[in-house]
């Protein structure tokens, strides 16, 4: 009699932590001929509601062109005031990415076995083992330098433009490219009066990567200038950039695209975490200003993911809600444990005993 074998496939789905690019986003502004795109990003956005202040921390790496140079290579930053500027401490998108780890969860789950005598007759029972988840020349006179400083190794210069035009002239006079998509990208902030900083480098690397900076400015809400030109946005690309945004306020952040009555929800924004900080935010002081964390109470720390970025020529504002939901990701660690279920067994008992029962019954 041939021995059968029985081979039981178990499938376990297990959720994986999407890992991000350290990156800059906003505005890219390249020499001519060299173009540069956006790549994955983080940024950490610190909101202080009693100051009406916002610290707006990222690390700049875009993507060059195959074969092109980044010599003068730059980018844009729009903020509704003049911003203080200082380098930052990029081990923070370390601990953030730390403490939105999904919460462990060990699980035993079972095997069911239903027949006894083909358990018999079995060779081998295989299971599969759990799997964890895996500087700057003097402007024209359209343009106002409202500052200039050197910073995590850049030339940085804040600029006030009175019209989207002067401010193309500038960038081109001083080796940026001055195409239509910048002009039509920095038109709204131009209009309202916002301060355009312009961040700048020299590297012959194909990645560029280089200290973290923090922007600090007074702002009536809470942003990220999430619009980028239309020519960073190309919808038919196999994949997409992606965001992960951490936002620190009172309260789970919620974000809202545009502004007005063409505002919207920011529905590609993915809440992978949102939970009280602990204690404090003490383990901010090494990107804010002194004085300004440890602190600090009653904050939450929110972090989203964005797998559609770029893809939207709207900025970025949020609200925060201190009555909202908790959450963050559960991650089980499955145990598999065989259980038999004898059926056929316990038919067959159940066979004897009426049979037992029927020989005893009176003719």
């Amino acid at each position: 009699m041939s021995r059968l074998r029985l081979r039981f496939l178990v499938a376990v789905v297990s959720a994986s932590l999407l890992t991000t690019s350290d990156a800059h986003a906003c505005c890219p502004a390249w020499r001519r001929g060299e173009p540069v795109r956006i790549a994955d990003q983080q940024i950490l956005v610190v909101w202080d509601p009693a100051t009406r202040v916002e610290h707006f921390i990222r690390e700049a790496k875009f993507a060059a062109a195959p074969g092109g140079r980044q010599e003068g290579f730059g980018f844009l930053v729009p903020s509704p005031t003049v911003p203080e500027i200082a380098a930052a401490d990029g081990s923070v998108f370390a601990q953030l990415n730390d403490r939105i780890q999904p919460r462990v969860v060990e699980v035993t789950r079972f095997t069911n076995h239903y027949s006894l005598l083909w358990e018999l007759f079995a060779l081998e029972s295989q299971v599969p083992a759990s799997r964890a988840p895996d500087a700057a020349p003097p402007p024209m006179a359209a343009v106002e330098v409202m500052k200039r400083a050197r910073v995590g190794g850049y030339d940085v210069v804040v600029l006030k433009a009175a019209d989207p035009a002067a401010l193309s002239e500038w960038l081109a006079d001083n080796g940026y490219d001055s195409r239509p998509e910048l002009a039509e990208w920095s038109r709204p902030y131009v209009e309202k009066g916002w301060m355009i900083t312009a961040f700048k480098y020299a590297t012959d690397a194909t990645s560029i990567d280089v200290s973290a900076v923090r922007l600090t400015f007074e702002t009536e809400a809470p942003l990220f200038p999430y619009r980028v030109p239309t020519d960073q946005i190309d919808p038919d690309a196999p994949r997409r950039n992606t965001l992960r945004a951490f936002v620190i306020g009172p309260g789970r952040a919620e974000g809202t695209l545009g502004e007005g009555a063409a505002s919207r929800a920011w529905e590609a924004g993915n809440v992978v975490y949102s939970l009280p900080l602990e204690v404090n935010a003490s383990f901010l002081a090494a990107v804010l200003p002194e004085g300004t964390a440890g602190g600090a109470t009653n904050l939450w720390l929110t972090a989203f993911e964005d797998a559609t970025w770029p893809s939207s020529t709207d900025d970025l504002t949020f609200d925060f809600d201190a009555a909202g939901a908790k959450f963050q990701r559960v991650e089980e660690h499955v145990t598999w444990s065989e259980r038999l279920i004898p059926l056929d067994a316990i038919a067959l008992a159940g066979a004897g005993l009426a049979w037992v029962a029927r020989r005893r019954r009176p003719a």
